[in-house]
């Protein structure tokens, strides 16, 4: 298999490497160019979802929904974001705000918050196209996770988009002070990959 001037090469290497990478993210493919670069292929024709469970406990498997014709037509001629691997093999490139958000979004689903955490101020924007805005509104439907570093994700984001004016579409579907609350209460909890900074904190108090 050919595309942007990659060979789809399944070597176990690649796979252990690239998982290592991704988490549980594991509908992906991965290409290799004539330099041995690696990238990551993810399918963006499918809205993510996490799978409903029994209540019980939170499922952190994705759900590919594939019959959202709204959600294939707002990707325009996009089917798949690439990621290249940085050179270091310790991290992913992202080389647009969708495919950002979109990998934010499979993060936040399989429970890779730290990865969240890091990923949150390359996915924020003034503007957003009908792509990138359908990805941005997938985040209100994992608002019933109560994790300890999902609150501290949440308000990550609040803290990034706070300064983007009221005609910005990056509109955080939550409650600042709810969330706040929880964090607070569950603070112990909190990795450390996943703490406010103290300017952050003020920043959402006021």
């Amino acid at each position: 298999m050919i595309m942007m001037g990659c060979i789809y090469q399944h070597q176990p290497s690649h796979v252990k490497l690239l998982k290592n990478l991704l988490g549980t993210i594991s509908h992906f493919i991965d290409l290799q160019n004539s330099d041995n670069d690696l990238f990551v292929l993810i399918p963006g024709c499918a809205l993510p979802r996490r799978l409903h469970t029994d209540g019980s406990h939170l499922s952190v498997q994705v759900v590919l929904d594939r019959r959202k014709q709204d959600w294939i037509d707002n990707i325009g001629e996009v089917r798949c974001y690439h990621y290249p691997v940085h050179n270091s093999k310790a991290f992913l490139f992202t080389p647009s705000l969708a495919s950002s958000m979109y990998l934010m979004v499979l993060y936040f689903i399989t429970g890779s918050y730290h990865e969240v955490f890091k990923m949150v101020e390359s996915c924020v924007s003034e503007e957003l196209s009908a792509e990138e805005l359908q990805i941005f509104n997938q985040l209100e439907f994992l608002g019933n996770d109560f994790h300890p570093d999902a609150h501290a994700c949440r308000l990550k984001l609040s803290a990034i988009t706070v300064g983007l004016g009221a005609k910005s579409a990056m509109k955080c579907p939550w409650s600042v002070r709810e969330e706040m609350t929880e964090c607070v209460r569950k603070h112990a909890y909190v990795s450390a990959a996943c703490r406010l900074s103290a300017e952050e904190e003020l920043l959402l108090l006021k």
